[in-house]
């Protein structure tokens, strides 16, 4: 007899791949049963690092190879009828595009509802989760804040739901500091947000700068009344880790949520530094 161990049953193991038709139940052996249409299933779940390129499957690494060449990223919000006119914090969406204009992905709030609303309009505090998809609906990376009082952190999840990284708020008397840590807390990159440039936020690697994230001015008329928000990620040359950059991406919505929605402070430093940081962008 061989010693062979008899291989696990996967049947229990499906994922939610986002709106794909998942496995059927096996028919009996009398019954017709119409063969289903074939669909890719990643095989590289759980492999390699968290957001690691090279286990993605094949539809998300093609949607993603834009994100992982350009130089630069717009992500652009979208607001709805209720929030323009009557101020209430519908759920947060967002476009990210490369500097070409092509869409790379969408960005969309989980909650929906009254209710979520409610809370996102008079509790600056809540917990939020964040998808990132592609235009064919795969989640290619989740961001997750939890309820906080004081420092706000996020959880970073990659595409199979495996905790990437996770951005932590630290206290400073001067400008605004995030790092970004592995699950194991050693420090990746560090965000600083210089004191009189309050639109800015620039990653680094040791002293080494990868990106910078700035919101962009988006004219009088929107940032007075929609208060739609547009970013830009820039990334320099040596930023080639396609992991690295999806954690810019990830920071780019914290800082969004944290430091520039209507029901929490618009600057850490006050709405006068506001406008020089949009004048300073403006000159360079």
């Amino acid at each position: 007899m061989s010693d062979k161990r008899p291989l696990a049953d996967t049947t229990e193991l499906e994922l939610d791949w986002r709106g794909r038709t998942p496995r059927q139940p096996e028919a009996p052996a009398s019954a017709a049963v119409e063969p289903l249409p074939e669909v890719e299933v990643p095989s590289g779940a759980g492999k390699g690092l968290p957001g690691d390129v090279r286990h993605m499957g094949t539809e998300l690494r093609m949607a993603l190879q834009v994100m992982m060449e350009t130089p630069a990223l717009r992500m652009r919000q979208f607001r709805e009828g209720l929030e323009i006119i009557f101020g209430a914090q519908t759920r947060n969406r967002y476009e990210v595009c490369d500097n070409m204009g092509r869409v790379v992905l969408y960005a969309e709030e989980e909650a929906r509802g009254f209710g979520a609303m409610l809370r996102r309009t008079f509790w600056p505090f809540y917990k939020a989760r964040l998808e990132c998809m592609t235009q064919g609906g795969i989640v290619a990376l989740v961001v997750e804040r939890p309820w906080s009082i004081i420092l706000t952190k996020a959880d970073v999840l990659a595409w199979d739901g495996r905790l990437m990284a996770r951005i932590q708020q630290r206290f400073t008397l001067l400008g605004r500091r995030l790092d970004i840590v592995t699950p194991g807390g050693a420090v990746i990159a560090t965000v600083k947000g210089p004191l009189f440039r309050p639109w800015t936020f620039r990653i680094f690697q040791g002293d080494a700068e990868v990106a910078v994230v700035r919101k962009r001015w988006s004219g009088l008329l929107q940032e007075s009344f929609s208060a739609a928000d547009t970013f830009t990620l820039d990334f320099q040359p040596q930023c080639t880790d396609f992991r690295l950059r999806q954690l810019v991406l990830a920071v780019a919505l914290l800082v969004d949520l944290t430091y520039f929605e209507n029901n929490s402070s618009r600057s850490a430093v006050g709405p006068g530094l506001d406008l020089l940081d949009a004048l300073m962008f403006w000159k360079k």
